[in-house]
């Protein structure tokens, strides 16, 4: 090969190098940083904003201060600081500052000046662009000051919220560095053909150049766990409103499903940046009185966790902590949950990839019963926010306005709910209740998609457990042709008395009352963990707590942990015959009460003679059928386990084991 043909292929390798290269740079500014209290809020005369005094101490964010000892109960001014540097060739890109999220109150300054703010919203992400305030090529001081002050200009509002008030820089810190145009977010929203699985999809693509109206995107729709491109094109777009739209015919996709959360990857590049989200093809909707996945009628079991709960860490909790949460719920066979206020996107990415439905809310709980506009304006700010990072999650199915709240105004919920629409009209839009029996037609629950319940007939609410039939006949004198769901239910100590097995007894037998009737689509049990909490009867510091789990606040199982395991199973083992010393049948039931929802490639396995692991797949099973099957080559301690097609052990015999 002569010297010209060398450098034409040299120069062509290049190019194809140059063109896989990531214009986009994200870079943590996780880690150490210096942290000050300011109780005086002395901070900023004393110039703090160009950087902390000498008295600052090293903290590992992210990090918040009420896991601190003696700032345990503190609700004030910090701050926090953090050097970096600057290369010399971001000079002509987009430099922004992502933060996860800051409790609740942020000011961000770079160099001494300030660069942004974010307020009244502590569990939703922000951006500061700081282009033209870094110092290129050199070291540069970032300092936040943070502000957990209880607030009536906050949601949660004062102190009316039965959470902890962890303030601090509570989430990730990323450097994120980009060309132009530069890209703000991806919404990518399907639609399925359910006659041939096809697919088109819708994306929306905002830019954060508001004044760009055309240009080019290169558009890739990976299968995620393979890596197969299943759509790749540049196109060409011109904004309309907001966004840049353009729709994608697909062939035949996999469909996403909590026993079979299959995701895809859609890749967005523009000259100067790219970026990834991370979807999965669903349908979820209401049709009367039921719920259905992808077009089958479903009724879920499902549980509440708290987070900001594991002493240790507070609201700054680590990814193991989040994974840990999501392998329990997974092993407790529950496939629903919702949280009371918006969350850390990684306990998202996780619920994604396992399969757990989700509904998110804004942290607008009991009070105040009417928003001010400055309020309402806020709601709608954390509505916006939540839904921006979290629209392309296939495991949310719902967006919650607000929960006990006492109120006689329903407009407020009619404002918000249409708020919600205008940003998202795939998922449904609900509002939380626990006075539906009390309220009736009037009760706010109805202004949401699928009413619903928090459940505590026998402790919050009434004087005996057992009169809770009674309390359903009244909610279906106006229920309707609607579904409900319930929303919590479970036992506070040290507020009501009993332990544990007070706990199992009433578990069991409200749960038994929710299966009788086929209108309850699903019920999330409350909770997963003891939760710390400002409100909290039980402990002290970052200690005080609210005894309401199934575990403790270490993830420690108490009896009521397998007991809610075995009633949220959708198998029941219903039969085991002995056929011979090494050969058993055995016959099976997918329930169809609650839960009740389609089995596909759940396995039954056990040990063979020789100590080696057999196993063999179920023919997919419909709500109430039996199934029988022959084990062969047992060893004589007969003992099997039902395994989802996640892998996870769904029950056992004898019931416990795994």
């Amino acid at each position: 090969m002569n010297i010209k043909a060398i450098t034409i292929l040299l120069l062509l390798i290049s190019t194809q190098v140059a063109g896989q290269t990531n214009p986009r740079h994200q870079i943590s500014l996780n880690g150490q940083w210096r942290f000050s209290p300011d109780p005086q809020s002395s901070g900023a005369p004393s110039g703090w904003q160009s950087g902390l005094n000498a008295k600052a101490v090293e903290v590992t964010v992210p990090h918040t201060w009420n896991v601190m000892k003696g700032y345990e109960d503190y609700a004030g001014l910090a701050w926090y600081e953090k050097k970096f540097h600057a290369e010399a060739d971001w000079k002509d890109k987009h430099v922004r500052i992502r933060f996860a999220a800051v409790y609740h109150d942020a000011v961000i300054y770079l160099n001494g000046q300030k660069a942004g703010e974010h307020h009244h919203s502590g569990y939703t992400t922000f951006y500061t662009d700081i282009s033209d305030k870094i110092r290129y090529g050199q070291e540069n001081t970032l300092v936040v000051s943070v502000n957990n002050a209880y607030s009536e200009q906050n949601l949660p509002w004062k102190r009316v919220f039965d959470w902890p008030n962890d303030g601090g820089i509570i989430r990730d810190v990323d450097l994120i560095v980009s060309g132009k145009p530069s890209l703000r977010y991806i919404h990518v929203t399907p639609e399925i053909n359910f006659t041939d699985t096809s697919a088109r999809t819708k994306i929306a693509i905002r830019l954060w150049e508001e004044k760009v109206t055309k240009t080019d995107f290169h558009i890739t729709i990976r299968e995620k766990k393979s890596g197969k491109a299943v759509f790749s094109e540049k196109r060409s777009l011109r904004k309309q409103g907001d966004v840049f739209n353009t729709s994608i015919d697909l062939k035949k996709i996999h469909l996403w499903h909590f026993s079979d959360p299959f995701l895809y990857q859609v890749e967005v590049k523009t000259s100067g940046d790219q970026q990834t989200t991370q979807t999965g093809f669903r349908k979820i909707v209401l049709d009367g009185k039921k719920l259905l996945v992808n077009n089958e009628p479903v009724r879920l079991p499902g549980i509440e966790y708290m987070p900001s709960s594991h002493p240790d860490y507070g609201s700054a909790e680590p990814a193991w902590v989040m994974d840990s949460v999501v392998n329990m719920m997974k092993d407790l066979n529950v496939v629903i949950t919702r949280f009371h206020w918006q969350i850390d996107e990684h306990l998202l990415d996780m619920m994604d990839e396992k399969g757990i439905l989700v509904q998110e809310e804004i942290p607008w709980w009991q009070q105040p019963g009417k928003l001010t506009p400055e309020l309402k304006a806020t709601a709608k700010q954390q509505l916006t926010e939540m839904i921006e990072r979290d629209y392309n999650h296939p495991c949310i199915f719902a967006w919650g306005i607000s929960n006990e709240v006492f109120s006689t105004d329903s407009e407020q919920y009619h404002e918000l709910k249409a708020h919600v629409r205008s940003l998202d009209d795939t998922r449904m839009a609900n509002v939380v209740s626990n006075e539906t029996f009390k309220r009736k037609e009037k009760d706010e629950s109805l202004i949401g998609d699928l009413p619903t319940w928090n459940e505590y007939i026998g402790t919050w609410f009434g004087n005996d457990m057992h009169e809770l039939p009674e309390y359903f006949k009244t909610i279906e004198s106006f229920l309707g042709d609607r579904p409900l769901l319930i929303t919590e239910n479970g036992l506070c100590e040290p507020r009501f008395p009993g332990g544990d097995l007070s706990r199992v007894r009433d578990m069991i037998y409200h749960y038994g009352e929710w299966a009788k009737r086929d209108y309850i689509v699903g019920c999330i049990y409350f909770s997963l963990n003891d939760y710390r909490t400002q409100r909290g009867e039980d402990g002290a510091a970052n200690l005080k707590a609210r005894i309401h789990g199934i575990t403790d606040l270490y993830f420690n199982k108490k009896p009521s942990y397998y007991v809610y395991k075995q009633l949220a199973s959708p198998v029941e083992i219903t039969l085991v015959e002995k056929i011979s010393d090494t050969r058993i049948k055995v016959t099976l039931t997918n329930k169809n009460s609650l839960p009740s929802y389609t089995l596909r490639n759940y396995q039954i396995s056990w040990k063979t003679t020789n100590g080696a692991a057999a196993t063999k797949t179920f023919p997919v099973m419909q709500p109430g059928e039996k199934i029988t099957i022959e084990l062969d080559d047992m060893q004589k301690r007969f003992a099997f386990e039902i395994m989802s097609p996640g892998g996870y052990h769904v029950t056992g015999y004898p019931v416990g084991i795994k």
